[in-house]
């Protein structure tokens, strides 16, 4: 697995469910399904940490989920 780090990924931002700023109050963007099946089958489910741009901006430090998000009953992987 090691020697999928660092993973970098870029793709269109879509909207959610709308639950990180309304329930969290943390407002969270969200990869396409085509972005998050790209990623390696190596890679597993859980929090991990990097660093994020919007449009060649400034490089901000992130955290994202890679999961199906059990509390909510998801189905499907999201990022």
């Amino acid at each position: 697995m090691l020697t999928h780090f660092p993973f970098f990924t870029s793709g269109e931002i879509v909207r959610g469910f709308g639950r990180g700023s309304r329930e969290l109050g943390i407002p969270t963007a969200n990869f396409s399904l085509e972005v998050v099946k790209s990623l390696p089958a190596e890679v597993p489910l859980g929090i991990y940490y990097g660093w994020a741009n919007v449009d060649n901006g400034e490089v901000y430090k992130m955290v994202m989920s890679i999961g199906t998000n059990p509390y909510y009953d998801n189905k499907e992987k999201s990022m």
